[in-house]
C-alpha cells in the first residue's frame, strides 16, 4: 500500500495519496517525525522513511525508500539491547537494492555478551570464596560494634535490594504488563549476571549474619 499510492495488491484504494503524504510529512514541533513515521537525517543515504518497534521478545523495522520505490520490512523474534539488528538488516537490504555491498561489522553484541559472561564467572568464583570464608570474615570483625558490622554488609545488601526490586516488584506494579520473563529477556547475559550477584549477595549476607549471632551468643 505504501509503495502503491495507497492501493492494495488488487488495486483497491485504502488511503488517499494525500493522506499518505501527510503521514510522512514532519508535524508541527518536529522536524523528523510524521504520523508514526520518522524521517532519516541528511547523513543517511538514500533517504528513508522509517517505523520501528521493540519489546524484550521481538524487534521490527520498516523502511520506505522514496527515491527507488522499494520498501523493506524486518521482523525478528528476539531483541538485543546493545544492537539494533532489525535496523542493520534493513540497511543491508537497502544497500543491495542500490547495487551496493552491505557493510560487514564486528559482532559487537556477541563480544559484549562474552565479556559479560567472563565477568559473571569471575564474580561467581569470588562469590563462592566469600561464602566459604563467611565464618572467617565474621571472626575477624567480632570486636566491631553491631552497627559497624552490619554497615560492612551494605555492599552485599544494596545490590540484593535493587535486583530484588527489578525482578519481583517492577513486574507487579500497577498497569505494568511486563513479567519476570520479560525482564530477563531485556538482556539475558546481563540478567544472568544480576541473578548471580543476587544469589551470592543473599547467601553471603545470611551466613555473615548467622555467624555474627553465634559470636554474640558465645
Amino acid at each position: 500500500m505504501h509503495t502503491n499510492e495507497g492501493k492494495n495488491v488488487n488495486g483497491e484504494r485504502l488511503l488517499s495519496k494525500s493522506l499518505l503524504e501527510e503521514s510522512y510529512s514532519p508535524q508541527p514541533g518536529s522536524e523528523k517525525y510524521g504520523l508514526g513515521w520518522s524521517l532519516s537525517s541528511p547523513q543517511v543515504k538514500p533517504a528513508r522513511i522509517s517505523h520501528s518497534g521493540s519489546l524484550s521478545t521481538f524487534q521490527a523495522q520498516q523502511d520506505i525508500i522514496p527515491s527507488s520505490g522499494y520498501a523493506v520490512a524486518v521482523m525478528l523474534n528476539n531483541f538485543t539491547t546493545t544492537f539494533e539488528h532489525a535496523y542493520e538488516i534493513s540497511s543491508g537490504i537497502i544497500k543491495l537494492t542500490e547495487g551496493q555491498k552491505p557493510d560487514i561489522k564486528a559482532p559487537i553484541p556477541k563480544i559484549t555478551d562474552l565479556s559479560l559472561g567472563f565477568i559473571t564467572l569471575i564474580y561467581l568464583f569470588l562469590g563462592i570464596k566469600g561464602i566459604i570464608r563467611s565464618k572467617e570474615w565474621s571472626n575477624r570483625r567480632k570486636q566491631h560494634p553491631t552497627w559497624r558490622y552490619y554497615l560492612r554488609l551494605m555492599p552485599q545488601v544494596i545490590p540484593v535490594l535493587f535486583i530484588g526490586w527489578l525482578f519481583f516488584i517492577v513486574p507487579n506494579l500497577q498497569n505494568n504488563s511486563a513479567t519476570i520473563k520479560d525482564a530477563f529477556g531485556i538482556w539475558p547475559a546481563a540478567m544472568l549476571f544480576l541473578i548471580v550477584v543476587f544469589l551470592i549477595g543473599v547467601i553471603v549476607t545470611v551466613r555473615r549474619v548467622y555467624y555474627r549471632g553465634i559470636l554474640n551468643r558465645n
